[in-house]
């Protein structure tokens, strides 16, 4: 135990080899280095192996500690390491149908399954073999070889209770090859981006205290007080920041250099070319290697550092690695320069002038400092939003680059600044 009497004031490592079957065992593994009368506390270490299956018991771990309330609910960085594999979730269920609806032939996937490509054949072959995976392990039951016009193709069924089951899913993959378990996790994944990032796209996301990242994040203009409560003379200010997400093709090409006269990177390393166009363009992307073999960080020209970090299956079915410097440097540039006038949709996107999706220059205002007495006239102004990803209230916190100045307040869209001003202008009307 470290209390203020010890001489040692070191902080503790508490190292996990092998989670217990049951989260609450862990807990209370937990809680015998966590107590009240420490100095500080025990940052936690837990070890498993990158088999799909074994994912299994951070996910239960993480479920419960979710559920002890604040300690990811008030600040999502208390445990972001513990919440990145809770895939029991809605969204988890939602994407776990997905992924059965796919290999029963029953719809098709939102994505291109692990090392696949585009190729119908290459996308049934493996339906097939994870098909036969699933019959082995008890999900699809009642499983025949069909006749006729689909002779050999294998049937089946999954019962409803097992649809949304992400618990059995994951322990289900326990005892299936390594190859194939894997790919189905990834793929399993890969369906929960994209879930992930339709809820967000669309503001349904819960994501607690968002942690606003970029490359240059400045005041454009001196802070605005826009209310002052008249009982305690306390003031509710708007700042308005321009934030910069981008990286020039100097700094990704510096980055990858660094990796490779380090000698720490790997052989997939580099820049890849998107095999699709999007808007009528190829895309540039910097892969490097994270901590975790065969998983990689993608680093893009107009935002930067993509949250989630891709496996090698996923970026090889995405991308084709560039081997000529100037055709990257190129391409890179032009994205780089396009993404400071326009989101990723380019000129014609429906949302206008106010889409930030993959615009590396934006303004982005906050608003701070009173705000619990005001809360009921802002989330007004914002059901008022046409889009539905502006009418979400969002809290944020982002740190200026050249001062290092902390803020911490209410998201507000370019959309709604008016209609928000103009709420709390009538409540101070009112007030006086």
């Amino acid at each position: 135990m470290l209390t203020e009497g010890q001489k040692t004031q070191r902080r503790r490592v508490h190292v996990t080899l092998e989670l217990p079957w049951s989260a609450d065992r862990a807990i209370q593994q937990f809680g015998r280095t966590h107590r009240s009368n420490q100095t500080s506390a025990p940052q936690y270490r837990l070890l498993f192996t990158n088999l799909g299956g074994e994912k299994r018991f951070a996910s239960i771990v993480a479920k419960r500690l979710e559920s002890l309330g604040a300690l990811t609910q008030g600040d999502r960085r208390a445990g972001p390491s513990l919440s990145a594999f809770n895939y029991d979730s809605t969204y988890g269920k939602r994407a776990l149908t997905m992924v059965y609806r796919g290999i029963m032939e029953q719809d098709s996937f939102p994505v291109v399954p692990p090392r696949c490509s585009d190729n119908q054949a290459s996308i049934e072959e493996f339906i097939t073999e994870a098909k036969v995976a699933l019959v082995s392990v008890g999900i699809i039951r009642d499983a025949t070889v069909c006749n006729g016009k689909v002779a050999g193709k294998l049937s089946g069924r999954i019962v409803d209770a097992d649809m949304h089951d992400v618990a059995r899913f994951l322990n289900r993959l326990l005892g299936l090859a390594p190859d194939i378990q894997n790919r189905l996790f990834d793929l399993f994944i890969s369906i929960l981006d994209v879930v992930l990032h339709n809820a967000r796209r669309e503001g349904q996301l819960d994501s607690g205290i968002v942690d606003i990242k970029g490359k240059n994040i400045e005041l454009k203009e001196p802070p605005k007080t826009v209310h002052v409560d008249s009982l305690s003379g306390a003031s509710t200010i708007l700042f308005t920041f321009t934030i910069d997400r981008g990286v020039t093709w100097e700094s990704a090409k510096a980055m990858l250099d660094g990796r490779e006269n380090d000698g720490a990177g790997s052989s997939n390393d580099g820049f890849y070319e998107s095999k699709r166009e999007w808007m009528g363009r190829r895309h540039f992307t910097l892969a490097l290697e994270g901590s975790t073999e065969g998983i990689y960080k993608i680093i893009r020209p107009a935002i930067g550092e993509a949250l989630r970090e891709m496996p090698l299956s996923e970026l090889k079915g995405k991308y084709r690695k560039v081997s000529s410097i100037d055709k990257v440097s190129k391409g890179w540039q032009d994205e780089y320069d396009v993404s400071s006038k326009q989101c990723m949709h380019g000129s014609k996107c429906k949302v206008g002038s106010y889409c930030t999706v993959g615009r590396r220059l934006q303004e982005f205002n906050i608003l701070g400092g009173l705000i619990l007495p005001v809360w009921g006239t802002i989330e007004k102004a914002l059901a008022k939003q046409v889009y539905q990803n502006h009418k979400r209230i969002r809290v944020v916190r982002l740190v200026t680059t050249n001062d290092n100045q902390r803020i911490v307040g209410l998201f507000i869209p370019n959309a709604a600044v008016e209609s928000v001003l103009t709420g709390l202008q009538w409540v101070q009307d009112i007030n006086d």
